[in-house]
């Protein structure tokens, strides 16, 4: 359920036009390259078209990183097990910032539309040279070709685009619950290192903690009942306890407690009846205490 706070579940229209973004982005930048270059080698005067052309060339640089950035969290997330796909989610995979990316991307879509517009018209009023017409001719066929490319890219999104999203109900608590991974209170290993580690820690206490610890180490998970293989990944508890990590996550999301009916916050409460154990041995040494004082003072 953790995966549902992906950014990609918020925006699926986003993930399927990725790939076309980063191809459009790298072609337009390919192409503004080349217009910059031949304006400055055919045309005058170069300082003018050097300005009318490096704001849209910072715009599409802009966007390819961005759409490339999108496309590289998506990538490394996909396929990979629970445990690592949870350590590995960052800011970038956020449904926020995957929702902001959809409209910022259909921004410079519209910006880089009108801009190319300008491009055009400035280009038709061009009285030029003979040995500037293909230079002109370049920049007028780019232009053009990019105002109906940016053009189909605003359309598209605002064709398609759900202003609603299917949103999970509890979406808070699997924040939470995320929270609660990179916080370390709840981690995930594999069956199999949890084994090793329990194996280790046996022939260092001896045979009898060896028995304890094989005890201690279910090989079924509590809730699906399902039997631990060694490469499955597991959900540890700060009670102990270890789960499969789906398990334990839906568990956790109906009760907020471990399906054993231990506290998540284990050591908070350990400190707290700690301290109130020392409260309640300080109380009843005080009151063993008072006895001895009134014979001292019956004796005087």
């Amino acid at each position: 359920p953790v995966l549902e706070l992906m950014g990609w579940k918020a925006e699926p229209l986003l993930l399927r036009r990725l790939s076309l973004y980063v191809a459009e982005a790298s072609i337009e930048l390919l192409s503004l390259a080349g217009s910059l270059y031949l304006s400055q080698a055919c045309l005058t005067p170069p300082a003018l078209f050097l300005r009318l052309l490096v704001l849209p060339l910072a715009v599409v640089c802009l966007r390819f990183v961005w759409s490339l950035r999108l496309a590289l969290c998506y990538f490394r997330v996909q396929g990979v097990d629970v445990r690592t796909a949870i350590n590995r989610m960052s800011s970038v995979h956020s449904r926020s910032f995957w929702s902001c990316s959809a409209a910022t991307l259909t921004c410079l879509s519209c910006v880089l539309m009108v801009w190319h517009a300008i491009m055009f018209l400035l280009m038709t009023g061009y009285k030029y040279e003979s040995n500037e017409a293909f230079a002109v001719k370049y920049v007028l066929g780019t232009s053009a070709f990019f105002v109906i490319v940016n053009w189909a890219l605003w359309r598209d999104f605002v064709n398609h685009y759900k202003d609603v999203h299917d949103e999970p109900e509890d979406l808070r608590s699997l924040y939470a619950v995320f929270k609660l991974h990179k916080s370390k209170v709840i981690q995930l290993f594999k069956y199999q290192d949890l084994e090793l580690a329990s194996q280790v820690v046996a022939k260092a206490t001896g045979a009898a903690a060896a028995e304890e610890g094989a005890a201690k180490l279910p090989t079924t998970c509590a809730v699906c009942l399902e039997d631990f293989t060694s490469t499955d990944p597991v959900a540890q508890l700060p009670c102990g306890h270890v789960f499969h990590p789906t398990c334990a996550h839906k568990w956790i999301l109906e009760d907020w407690r471990c399906p054993f009916r231990c506290s998540l916050d284990c050591k908070k409460q350990e400190a707290s009846e700690q301290a109130a154990g020392e409260q309640a041995t300080g109380e009843q040494a005080a009151d063993e205490a008072r006895p001895a004082e009134v014979d001292v003072e019956a004796g005087r």
